[in-house]
């Protein structure tokens, strides 16, 4: 008697043994669930030949090795038709980009249908679309800056050749004449000196003289400077300082572009309007205000203030002696500082311009 016959008479429920590898014997017990204690009455023994179980195993174990081989091959042909499809979005992306780099930089990267090549693309179209846009700003500059340094040397050529087609110039209209192109050339010397400003600027900002400076200080030195300018068309300059303001900054560059926003306030006003400045501080930043009672600012020119030689009204720019170079300057000065400025206006009711600067300069 097996092992397993004895425990299936214990009352085991089923049992297995396997003889040699060709049979499986399964035992199980008869029992009587009548009474309150099982009996076994006897056994059920039945055998089961596992040669077509074998037969089926060789052959599924056979079946997984073709399996992965042909998994194997179609994994290596999909590689190789995934690295032909990759290759052919490089050569293309190549040959396009081999055709902008030539000089054609109207043409931009076709889209591709992978993700990875799309987004790559996609980037390579915004730095074409950049350069489009900085190459066009280069050309308006080097454009209006022909204009502007033009128009003096025009109106001087003029003056000049009238008084050279005259014989006989009076003393009175030559002195006249002369103060003209003295005057024009203080025009080009101004807007060539705020060229040379802006190209300072654009170098690096490695350029700053950071000091603590005492902005409170800084605000009535400039507007004692300007107070005759502003006197002689009854123009009433007003400072407000909410408190002490000591911030680290570079004071020539800084007060210049205060300089500026001041000057504007008073240039573009009405005679007998008033100009309010205005110093505020937080935590983290100080505030400049500068505020006028002129004729303000066109809603739809308020963003291109800043560019260079933008003006709103060119023949009252000139009438000002403006060189369009100020704002931006200005701006470039803020940018420096990590700090940001703003514009709010109306046509008709003055302009107010915000500057904001870090107390501490962020390297």
């Amino acid at each position: 008697m097996t092992k397993e016959t004895i425990h299936a008479m214990k009352g085991e429920e089923v049992a297995y043994r396997y003889i040699g590898k060709q049979y499986l014997q399964v035992i199980t017990p008869i029992q009587d669930k009548n009474n309150d204690k099982s009996d076994v009455r006897g056994l059920i023994i039945a055998m089961v030949s596992l040669q077509n179980c074998n037969e089926m195993s060789e052959y599924l174990y056979d079946q997984r090795d073709n399996l992965v081989g042909i998994f194997f091959i179609i994994t290596l042909i999909f590689s190789v038709l995934v690295a032909l499809l990759i290759r052919n979005n490089f050569r293309r992306m190549q040959n396009e980009l081999d055709i902008i780099a030539a000089g054609h930089q109207e043409e931009g990267l076709g889209q591709e249908n992978f993700r990875e090549f799309y987004n790559l693309s996609s980037s390579f179209n915004k730095i074409i679309n950049r350069y489009k846009e900085l190459e066009n700003t280069r050309q308006e500059f080097v454009s209006n800056v022909s204009h502007e340094l033009k128009t003096p040397i025009t109106s001087m050529k003029i003056l000049a050749d009238s008084l050279l087609m005259q014989p006989d110039v009076p003393v009175e209209l030559y002195e006249e004449f002369m103060n003209d192109i003295v005057h024009e050339i203080d025009r080009e010397n101004q807007i060539i000196t705020d060229l040379l400003t802006l190209v300072k600027m654009d170098k690096t900002q490695a350029d700053l003289n950071i000091t603590s400076v005492k902005i409170n200080d800084l605000l009535e030195v400039l507007l004692k400077r300007i107070s005759p300018i502003a006197e002689k068309r009854g123009i009433k300059i007003r400072l407000e300082t909410m408190r002490e303001v000591v911030a680290e900054v570079d004071e020539v560059k800084l007060s210049l572009a205060c300089n500026n926003l001041i000057e504007n306030a008073v240039k573009y006003n009405h005679d007998d309007g008033k100009v309010d400045v205005s110093l505020n501080a937080d935590h983290k930043f100080f505030y400049i205000r500068v505020k006028d009672t002129g004729c303000g600012i066109p809603e739809d020119c308020q963003e291109q203030i800043f560019e260079r030689f933008y003006r709103v009204d060119k023949a009252r720019s000139r009438e000002t002696g403006g060189t369009g170079l100020g704002l931006a300057i200005t701006r470039n000065v803020v940018l420096m500082h990590k700090g940001s400025i703003r514009v709010h206006s109306k046509e008709g009711e003055g302009a107010t311009f915000i500057i904001r600067i870090p107390l501490n300069y962020i390297s």
